[in-house]
């Protein structure tokens, strides 16, 4: 038996509410596209497959798993070639679909898929070098990967750990990029010689949420510092703080100032919302230590730490 017959195209089944899908499914009815129109984009991808599997195989067999990384490769391309030059508009969608001429798109979307791929590469690489990256240690590892890749075939070489090559996924992996890149951004909005004292004094070890506490006490006290001293810590826990929550006016004072700060400096809509949950996240932390000291949670200056 072919061993391509046991391939589950169920896999490859179009996501409803990717671009492509929604395009298809608004299509079909308002009778726009045949009712057929799924499996017939089904069968394309398949073909654009199996090309790509006759195109990569060693030996004399196809190897089911280049036939499923190509379906996957023409499924990616034409999300992407069909949204630009539908200019994200579903409607517009339908009628380009409705022409038939499904390998434009994807041709397209294989261009934006390379310069979305070199992008991330050549980001990566400059991040990791920068004092960003110090506050950015839980995504370190997939931008280490980033750096590595290789735009033409969508994979990342072996590492110098003895993994395998790995595959990159233009929508999934740069989607994941883009929220690391709007978290640079945001760094690099920030009073840099402020940011690297702050930098200075965590030494390597801290995380983003450790930034963003001492953010929402500078901005609580309207402090020109990201490091403050034990008594700024202390004022921020008795002047902004009763009962166990931040006080109304402190915490819109703070919200309102981030929300703020993100509008110019992150592009990102996503990434913006993300972010203002991650800071009300933290002020809920700070909420539950405010009883019992909150020192701890902060990267105070050195002089605050000598006994």
């Amino acid at each position: 038996m072919n061993r391509l017959a046991r391939v589950d195209l169920d896999r490859f089944r179009i996501d409803s509410e990717s671009f492509l899908g929604q395009a298809i499914a608004l299509g079909v009815r308002f009778e726009k596209l045949p009712g057929n129109a799924p499996e017939a984009m089904l069968a394309y991808l398949q073909m654009a497959g199996m090309t790509f599997a006759q195109r990569y195989r060693v030996g004399i067999g196809i190897s089911r798993d280049r036939f499923e990384w190509g379906v996957r490769q023409a499924l990616v391309c034409m999300e992407l070639g069909l949204e630009d030059r539908a200019g994200g508009d579903l409607n517009a969608a339908v009628d380009l679909l409705a022409g038939g001429d499904f390998e434009v798109f994807r041709e397209r979307g294989w261009e934006i898929a390379f310069f979305r791929l070199a992008e991330m590469r050549e980001a990566s690489a400059s991040l990791l070098k920068r004092p960003e990256a110090a506050f950015l240690q839980r995504h370190l590892k997939d931008v280490g990967r980033w750096a590595r890749l290789t735009p033409e075939t969508w994979t990342m070489p072996p590492g110098a750990d003895g993994e395998e090559e790995e595959r990159v996924d233009p929508l999934k992996d740069y989607a994941a990029f883009r929220e690391v890149k709007a978290r640079v951004d945001f760094l690099r909005s920030l009073p840099q010689a402020a940011f690297r004292e702050l930098g200075r004094t965590a030494g390597g070890g801290a995380a983003f949420e450790d930034l963003l506490r001492n953010l929402i006490l500078s901005l609580a006290l309207d402090l020109e510092t990201l490091t403050p001293g034990a008594a700024q810590a202390a004022e921020f826990r008795s002047r902004c703080f009763q009962g166990g929550a931040m006080r109304p006016q402190a915490r819109d004072r703070v919200l309102r100032l981030v929300e703020d700060h993100l509008r110019s400096a992150v592009d990102d809509a996503a990434a913006r919302a993300q972010m203002r949950d991650e800071v009300a996240a933290e002020l809920s932390v700070l909420e539950e230590a405010s009883e019992a000291g909150m020192e701890a949670f902060f990267i105070l200056a050195e002089d605050a730490r000598e006994p």
